[in-house]
């Protein structure tokens, strides 16, 4: 799977979810829902990264993986689980890392 691809895939399923509060807005999803949307950014982004880790293919180095897992994990604390502070912070990390990878 190409990087762009996955990327693509990545924001279709997180905005996808949450397209349903955007079409009616309104006070915004409490109990259950909306802890899961609170969580889903980071979830999401450490699952698609660690895939990398458990089906490692010959073309993929794991130390992506784990730079894009670290990067995630790190953006997600530091701007209390933002999307955008998960998935910026993975990506960077993922490029950084494979510019250092070669």
């Amino acid at each position: 799977m190409s990087d762009l691809l996955l990327i693509v895939a990545m924001a279709a399923i997180t905005y996808g979810s949450r397209v349903v509060f955007l079409a009616n807005p309104g006070s915004p999803p409490s109990g259950i829902v909306g802890r899961f949307l609170d969580r889903f950014p980071l979830a999401l982004f450490v699952a698609l990264a660690a895939s990398i880790l458990v089906v490692p293919t010959a073309e993929v180095d794991a130390r992506l993986g784990w730079a894009a897992i670290g990067g995630a994990v790190l953006g997600g604390w530091l701007s209390k689980r933002s999307l955008y502070g998960v998935i910026g912070a993975g990506f960077a990390a993922y490029w950084l890392a494979r510019v250092l990878v070669g």
